[in-house]
C-alpha cells in the first residue's frame, strides 16, 4: 500500500507483522481526498485510530501543516513512529502510543484543536457513537473542521450523530466500506462533493 499524491508520493505504508489493521483502501483515499480537495492545505489534522497512518500521512504528503497519529496497539505505534522517521515528517507528524480516550483527554488538557478529524474505529465497535458524546472530543474541532468517518456499510453515523451540532456534507459506499464527512451544523464551509 502506498501513498497517493503529493511530496510524498509512492512511498510505502506498512503495518506490523501480525497485526490486524485494516488500512483504508487506495480508492476511498482517492476519492476522500478529491473531496476534500484544497482545504487540506496548511491545516491541523488528528487521525485516532492510525494504524498504518494511511490517512494522516496521506493529508500531510498533500500539503496538511502537521498529524497526529493515535494509535493503541504498542508494535503499530512503534512502527508508525519508524515510518514518520523514515519518511522525513518528523516533528509534522506526531505519535501517541495510547487509547482514543486518553488520547481525547490529553489533547484537550493542552487545549489542541483541529481542522480535520480521521476516525477509522474497528468494525463492529461502538467508538463513533461514544466519541460524537464527548464534549471534549467535540472541543477538539475548529469552528469551520471536519470529521470524517469510515464505518462498516450497515453502520450509518448520521444517524447517531446529533443533527442540531453536526451536518453530513458526504456520504458514500465504497464496497464494505461507509465513507462520511461531518462539519458543524452552524460552519459555512463547503466542499467539493459534487464529482464523487
Amino acid at each position: 500500500m502506498r501513498i497517493i499524491s503529493g511530496s510524498l508520493k509512492g512511498r510505502r505504508l506498512t503495518a506490523s507483522a501480525g497485526s490486524r489493521v485494516r488500512p483504508t483502501s487506495e480508492r476511498v483515499r482517492e476519492s476522500l481526498f478529491s473531496v476534500i480537495g484544497d482545504y487540506v492545505t496548511g491545516i491541523e489534522a488528528l487521525d485516532l485510530f492510525a494504524g498504518t497512518g494511511s490517512l494522516g500521512i496521506e493529508a500531510l504528503s498533500r500539503g496538511a501543516k502537521s498529524v497526529t497519529l493515535v494509535e493503541r496497539d504498542r508494535k503499530l505505534a512503534q512502527n508508525l513512529y519508524s515510518l514518520c522517521s523514515t519518511l522525513g515528517i518528523l516533528p509534522q507528524a506526531t505519535v501517541m502510543n495510547m487509547d482514543a480516550t486518553k488520547a481525547i483527554t490529553l489533547l484537550a488538557r493542552q487545549k489542541s484543536k483541529f481542522d480535520m478529524i480521521f476516525l477509522d474505529p474497528p468494525y463492529n465497535s461502538d467508538w463513533i457513537q461514544t466519541l460524537f458524546r464527548q464534549n471534549l472530543f467535540i472541543d477538539l474541532v475548529t469552528p469551520d473542521g471536519f470529521i470524517v468517518v469510515e464505518t462498516a456499510k450497515y453502520t450509518n453515523s448520521a444517524r447517531i450523530i446529533d443533527p442540531l451540532t453536526f451536518e453530513q456534507v458526504f456520504s458514500k459506499l465504497y464496497g464494505s466500506s461507509l465513507l462520511q464527512i461531518f462539519k458543524f451544523a452552524k460552519s459555512g464551509v463547503t466542499l467539493n462533493t459534487e464529482s464523487n
